[in-house]
């Protein structure tokens, strides 16, 4: 191909098609459309060499540069090069028709931009606080909560790219509707049901979601959703027995535990912790009689159905422990609730006053958990030990968790 070339100075170029800026974009791979996306973005005439390769990231350096070339053939830039080693390196690029290449691939100015951004966030506060938190199934509750921290997380990005804004108001509505369906499943379920396919959420917005979201605790899993045990029991199917107490602890999946027919060696009493550490670690050192599960968070619909059915083949008392903190109390009653439809006696254990005023590493109470703690506080049924413990909290402005001793 015949270029135009002007001089700018000793061994710096500025290098042109001849042809005149198209009126049409013409065929492009979608990675390089979505790359080319990104780059037109800001509003700048001019973007230079690094800029535009950390935009595409380490892994798509080659993209960009077959993207650049593409951009200069076709006749949508000017670009300047220098020579180094012998060879001819871009250094940045003009745009020669910014305008119409923004409204060929759908992306406005800056001001259009801000708007398309406000006017998802009101949509997506308006949805929110029309939802009903008595819609959802009780283990989930707390996800209202959860969905509103998210959107002022949200409301705070003012630098947030309106697509990704898009695809992380369609992740909140997803998660919504799948807590409301009870639905149980992996990382590939759940981006199934958000999307098109089972990579439709990215990795970026996969850490996203774990920053705000304790996905296990709404039925979301890496991997096959397992119950972590140790301590007294047998537990029989069919033609197989598991006896607990051969190993320090061990983990079982969820459907197998709901295929258990009976339960012999039977424990004395159930204990549940809250804390995986604090779970292995009295796991170590477990006394005769005691059953102790890893409750993990705010348990899922399936891991509430597996314990409740173990329950049932070896009734005993519970005791549950949960961190000193409004979610811990949220969860430890929704735990017994559990046992009281069994008919069994049930009590929080080692997570009172004591541990509270003892702990070594106090956190102060967020906004969050002020609102649960009244919420909690309101509630008649609440029992006395954890109106204690959340009246403490209110009351010195902190909480702990329990990984500090237990």
């Amino acid at each position: 191909m015949e270029w135009v070339d002007v001089q700018i100075r000793r061994g710096v170029r500025e290098r042109s098609a001849p042809n005149t800026t198209p009126s049409e974009l013409g065929l492009l791979p979608f990675e390089q459309r979505e790359l080319l996306t990104l780059w037109v973005r800001k509003d700048n005439a001019s973007r230079g060499r690094d800029s535009l390769l950390k935009e595409g990231g380490q892994h798509r350096i080659e993209l960009s540069e077959a993207l650049c070339d593409w951009l200069l053939r076709e006749g949508w830039i000017n670009r300047n090069e220098k020579l180094i080693g012998g060879h001819w390196r871009w250094e940045a690029l003009t745009w020669r028709d910014l305008h119409t290449l923004k409204k060929l691939l759908g992306v406005g100015s800056k001001t259009q931009r801000n708007e398309s951004r406000a006017l998802l966030l009101e949509d997506l506060r308006q949805w929110l606080s029309g939802l009903e938190a008595t819609d959802l199934p009780s283990q989930h509750r707390g996800l209202l909560d959860d969905l509103n921290h998210a959107l002022s997380s949200l409301e705070q990005d003012a630098a947030q790219r309106v697509e990704v804004l898009e695809a992380r108001d369609r992740w909140i509505r997803a998660l919504y509707s799948w807590c409301l369906d009870e639905r149980q499943g992996t990382r590939r379920d759940f981006a199934l049901h958000a999307g098109e396919h089972t990579k439709s959420i990215g990795a970026g917005d996969w850490k996203w979601l774990e920053e705000h979201f304790e996905l296990e605790r709404y039925g979301v899993s890496h991997f096959t959703p397992m119950m972590w045990v140790a301590g007294q029991g047998v537990l029989h199917w069919d033609e197989r027995t598991v006896d607990l107490n051969a190993v320090s602890f061990l983990a079982l999946p969820l459907d197998d535990v709901l295929r258990v027919k009976a339960v012999t060696a039977a424990p004395a009493h159930w204990w549940l912790i809250e804390n995986r550490t604090s779970f292995e670690r009295q796991a170590q050192q477990l006394a005769d009689g005691v059953l102790l599960a890893w409750m993990p968070g705010r348990p899922s619909t399936a891991w509430l159905a597996a314990i409740e059915h173990l329950a049932q083949f070896a009734p005993a008392p519970l005791r549950v422990s949960g961190d000193a903190d409004p979610a811990g109390v949220d969860m430890v009653w929704g735990m017994g609730r559990v046992w009281e439809r069994l008919g069994l006696p049930w009590e929080p254990f080692r997570m009172g006053l004591d541990e509270l005023r003892a702990a070594r590493q106090p956190w102060a109470l967020n906004a969050h958990d002020k609102v649960l703690i009244s919420r909690l506080l309101e509630s008649p049924d609440l029992p006395q030990a954890l109106h204690q413990l959340c009246l403490a909290m209110q009351r010195d402005g902190f909480k702990a968790e329990q990984e500090g001793w237990l």
